[in-house]
């Protein structure tokens, strides 16, 4: 296959599982409430709101790793296991009608091969997607699912 063209229906079929790497969206520097999920402290304890209490006991004098700190949220590499595909398309070809010829909001219009998958992705509009065969797999035989209506 080394210099040819590669198809994406030439090494999946609709049904099967697949795993989906992506990097996220970033959403710059954000503090531990909103980075990890950390309560706010109460009305009145502190001139700060949105601090954390400690930062850990006093001894031994260094802050631990674990502890919640501001800093990157977004842009990491996450995986994704077990997406199943449902529709594997061309444009060029009319295989199947399921792309409207205004496109999708804040994409565009869709030009050449195109695949649907079942849940969530990883990563912004128009970034790179890796997709491999899954490494724990949940089904050994790939059933092709039956599709009753596309909403975009």
């Amino acid at each position: 296959m080394l210099g040819k063209d590669v198809k994406f229906k030439d090494l999946f079929q609709v049904g099967s599982y697949v795993d989906v790497s992506a990097i996220t969206k970033g959403k710059g520097i954000e503090g531990p409430i909103t980075r990890w999920g950390v309560k706010k402290k109460q009305h009145k304890s502190r001139k700060s709101v949105r601090a954390l209490g400690t930062l850990g006991p006093i001894s031994p004098a260094t802050i631990m790793y674990t502890v919640p700190r501001a800093g990157q949220r977004g842009l990491h590499q996450r995986l994704e296991y077990n997406k199943r595909i449902l529709i594997v398309g061309n444009t060029v070809e009319k295989e199947q009608e399921l792309i409207s010829a205004r496109g999708f909001d804040h994409f565009g219009v869709v030009k050449g091969d195109y695949v649907v998958i079942k849940g969530s992705v990883p990563g912004a509009v128009k970034r790179l997607i890796k997709i491999r065969y899954p490494i724990r797999s949940k089904a050994s035989k790939a059933v092709e699912p039956k599709i009753v209506e596309v909403v975009a």
